[in-house]
């Protein structure tokens, strides 16, 4: 080789060097989603974008979801700044290695992560009771799961849970194979910690699919995180009492109504119970919804159908008569 080949080929080299290590120190793992993050397995560094389920009520954990997959992060709060905040719904990119702890796939250290936005909804994987032992699997690790139709908790001894534990685990309907454990940390107004679970009717229980198995292998069990993922009435707004009027006058009323699970306030009303031509809505999501109708017509009668929508779909409730107070219609202003 000639020799001013062999410089060329030296400073071709030296290039390819330099842009193989960026000029800020050593290379930014690539935002992963988690699923090709939980592929790598443990001892991996990764950077993933997902979303958070669960708040303090689950002590130093948190687990976050996309589209496909979940994975669970541990940090202690005094460690890591603004950790201990995140809750339910914020949109976080997060970076840290990866470790199997009893059988659980977490990031463990959490190295650094940022919120993106938070009042993010995820939405559960419904499973039927009846299918329930089909859903404890590695698949649904992290990832919030619905499971519907539910009669009963029961311990695994087989007494019907009357008031929930911390730190204690229950069965769905006693079906082996799918055990719900509740977090001691999951207290206070909101908590599950001393809630009577539904007894009257069926209900839908919410969490989130952990595993515990020293093993390895096995150990699944769904954490519900609040008292409100316990749900009646599938989540939809359902319509506990009938609308009544109340602070009638001669030229309005207020209507009043409940819902068994929070949704917005729609109110539809007119002359003829068949054309409800008139709409007032609150979009505030509640379980006691008022509405005030003015400027009507003293001594008539009116047609009020009340409904509610949540996320879950909307409940309606019939058409029925209120009649404003007898008397002139009020008047503001002068007259001219």
């Amino acid at each position: 080789m000639t020799k001013p080949l062999l410089i060329a080929c030296l400073l071709i080299g030296s290039a390819l060097g330099a842009q193989a290590t960026p000029p800020n120190g050593p290379a930014v793992p690539p935002v992963l989603t988690v699923k090709a993050a939980r592929a790598l397995g443990p001892g991996s560094t990764v950077t993933v974008r997902a979303v958070v389920l669960n708040g303090a009520e689950m002590g130093n954990i948190r687990y976050v979801q996309d589209a496909d997959a979940g994975l669970a992060l541990y940090a202690q709060a005094a460690k890591l700044a603004g950790f201990g905040e995140l809750r339910a719904g914020d949109s976080i990119q997060v970076t840290g290695q990866l470790k199997a702890y009893n059988g659980l796939l977490e990031m463990d250290p959490v190295t650094s992560f940022h919120k993106l936005a938070s009042g993010v909804r995820m939405r559960a994987v419904q499973v039927p009771v009846a299918q329930a032992t089909a859903a404890f699997v590695e698949a649904n690790e992290s990832r919030l799961l619905e499971i519907t139709g539910v009669k009963r908790l029961q311990t695994p001894a087989g007494t019907p849970a009357t008031t929930l534990a911390g730190n204690a685990n229950y069965l769905l309907d006693g079906m082996p194979g799918t055990l719900v454990r509740i977090v001691a940390a999951s207290t206070g107004p909101e908590g599950l910690v001393d809630v009577a679970p539904p007894t009257t009717e069926s209900f839908d229980v919410r969490g989130i699919m952990s595993q515990y198995a020293p093993s390895g292998t096995g150990g699944y069990q769904l954490l519900p995180r609040l008292a409100s993922d316990l749900v009646l009435g599938s989540g939809l707004p359902r319509l506990t009492e009938e609308a009544v009027p109340v602070n009638v006058s001669n030229n309005g009323f207020t209507v009043l109504y409940s819902t068994l699970n929070p949704g917005d306030t729609r109110v539809r009303y007119g002359l003829n119970a068949k054309e409800l031509k008139e709409t007032r809505t609150d979009a505030a999501l509640t379980t006691k919804h008022s509405i005030t109708l003015s400027d009507l017509i003293p001594g008539t009668t009116y047609y009020v159908e009340v409904s509610s929508r949540n996320a879950a779909g909307t409940e309606t409730a019939p058409a029925v008569p209120f009649i404003t107070s007898s008397g002139k219609r009020q008047r503001t202003g002068t007259k001219n």
